[in-house]
């Protein structure tokens, strides 16, 4: 399940090469009804699909039905904190790859094998990477920082969470020092740190 049309067909001629029977679906209403003709083995599903379900939501409802299912996660964002998911909440079992190494139909086919075999020393899990781009944050720091990318103000920002000005500015004060920038008078350094979350989270600068 992917939103993206060229990635979607790329991804399909990737497993049918290897032997798999494909259907795409670009949303989750389409993936609920291939899912119900089909009664597939694995689920390969994209977390950022746009207005609506993400992935994970996806994933929660089918195997509710369907425990025996195998789930494989391709996605831009770091870890799944980046769509509101702690990565200890995703269901056991699954896989979680950045596209960014899909650097050959290997990568893919090899994954989707592990998650299907049950192999959890193979199951890849980039979203527990130590190395992975803003992996040091904490989700408290990484929702503020989504809101700071958002254009929102520290008060606005302490009004949606329910605290003072003064714990989101130490907040972003920690996560600006974590991330290697800072503020200054200007808010420069606030600026910065907004557009390296969108750009590591995958967020298009166009869309805010």
């Amino acid at each position: 399940m992917e939103d993206d049309q060229l990635t979607r067909s790329l991804l399909a001629e990737m497993l049918e090469s290897s032997g798999f029977v494909v259907a795409t679906a670009p949303a989750a209403a389409d993936a609920r009804r291939a899912f119900r003709l089909l009664d597939p083995d694995a689920l390969v599903l994209d977390v950022d699909l746009g207005p609506g379900p993400t992935g994970f939501d996806v994933a929660d409802a089918l195997l509710a039905s369907s425990p025996h299912l195998a789930v494989l996660f391709l996605t831009n964002l770091p870890d799944s904190r980046f769509a509101g998911r702690a990565p200890d909440s995703l269901p056991p079992g699954v896989g979680y790859v950045r596209k960014e190494k899909l650097t050959s139909s290997g990568v893919l086919v090899e994954a989707l094998d592990a998650v299907l075999r049950e192999n959890s020393a193979a199951i890849p899990r980039d979203d527990l990477d130590p190395q992975r781009p803003m992996g040091g944050l904490s989700g408290t720091q990484i929702a503020v920082l989504r809101m700071v990318a958002l254009g929102m103000s520290n008060e606005q920002i302490s009004e949606a969470r329910g605290t003072s000005s003064r714990a989101v500015r130490n907040v972003i004060t920690r996560a600006l020092a974590l991330i290697g920038s800072t503020e200054d008078a200007e808010g420069s350094g606030r600026v910065a740190a907004a557009r390296n979350y969108m750009l590591t989270a995958g967020i298009p600068l166009s869309e805010l």
